[in-house]
């Protein structure tokens, strides 16, 4: 079941970016709607979460600290991508979103006993490959703009990114895999709160026709991230190596949203992101033997 789980994953996790990209896409003329669909997004994974707590009841109050600590990650991420993607590049910001989870692999080489090997080295190096090459392209929007700014909420992105992940395998690990809805809810919820609070100084002149346009992306794009997270929480439990459960869920949901643009989106693949695919291919065979 477990490359089933991972599959799963993938698919969920390449959902959130499509539901972002639609979302953008139906808001293109609208200006200052961003915070909207920060608010909106973890406000329908809260919901979805909470209807795994109902049905999965548990509590332990001992849990609460690791939920505040994934909430303040997930409040990081998303005030780190408003902020990067205002600042610098949309091509390089989103290639730190997926760096996080190399880095959670990384993580666990020092701290989790997993075992390193030559091939797995070679099949990160090949993830770091592959997502420059599907994710940076060339000329103008190549180039971040390197100003403190950026770096400040690039590192936002990957801290907060990384932190949720790292948080719910050692919550999973201390708890014998018991607690899962209950970490989930009130982290989400948590990061919730946070993005409201901070989209109340938006401009809201546009924010009724986002709403009529374009709800349900955000509902979407919430729901899938609750479900991507169920999944990921099983291949904690299924004790799947991290260095294949992470990368794998990097470069596989990238492949995924990818080849959505290209059939649903109209997009036109460049060779770079043919060949990134390719070596994405390659990296998780490697990581799987």
């Amino acid at each position: 079941m477990s490359y089933f789980y991972l599959f799963m994953a993938m698919v969920f996790s390449a959902a959130i970016t499509i539901g972002a990209r639609l979302y953008n896409n139906r808001n293109a003329h609208r200006a200052n709607v961003s915070m909207l669909y920060n608010f909106l997004y973890p406000l329908s994974a809260s919901l979805g979460w909470l209807l795994f707590w109902v049905m999965d009841f548990s509590f332990d109050a001992r849990v609460l600290p690791y939920a505040l600590i994934y909430g303040i990650g997930y409040s990081c991420f998303t005030i780190g991508m408003v902020g990067a993607l205002k600042s610098g590049s949309t091509a390089v910001t989103a290639l730190v979103k997926q760096l996080a989870f190399v880095g959670v692999s990384i993580w666990g080489f020092f701290f989790w006993d997993t075992q390193f090997t030559v091939i797995s080295g070679i099949g990160l190096l090949l993830i770091v490959l592959s997502l420059s090459l599907c994710l940076l392209t060339k000329g103008k929007e190549s180039s971040s703009k390197n100003t403190f700014k950026w770096a400040f909420y690039a590192l936002l992105i990957f801290g907060g990114n990384a932190t949720c992940s790292i948080i719910q395998r050692y919550q999973q690990m201390h708890f014998e895999y018991r607690h899962k809805n209950m970490l989930m809810f009130f982290g989400v919820f948590i990061a919730m709160i946070v993005c409201l609070v901070i989209s109340l100084k938006e401009d809201k002149a546009h924010w009724a026709g986002a709403l009529r346009s374009a709800w349900f992306c955000p509902a979407f794009a919430g729901l899938s991230s609750a479900v991507c997270n169920v999944f990921m929480l099983l291949l904690v439990k299924e004790n799947i190596s991290p260095v294949i459960m992470y990368p794998g869920i990097a470069v596989g949901g990238l492949m995924l949203t990818i080849l959505v643009s290209l059939l649903f989106f109209r997009d036109k693949l460049r060779p770079t992101q043919w060949w990134g695919l390719a070596v994405g291919t390659a990296a998780l065979v490697l990581l799987n033997l």
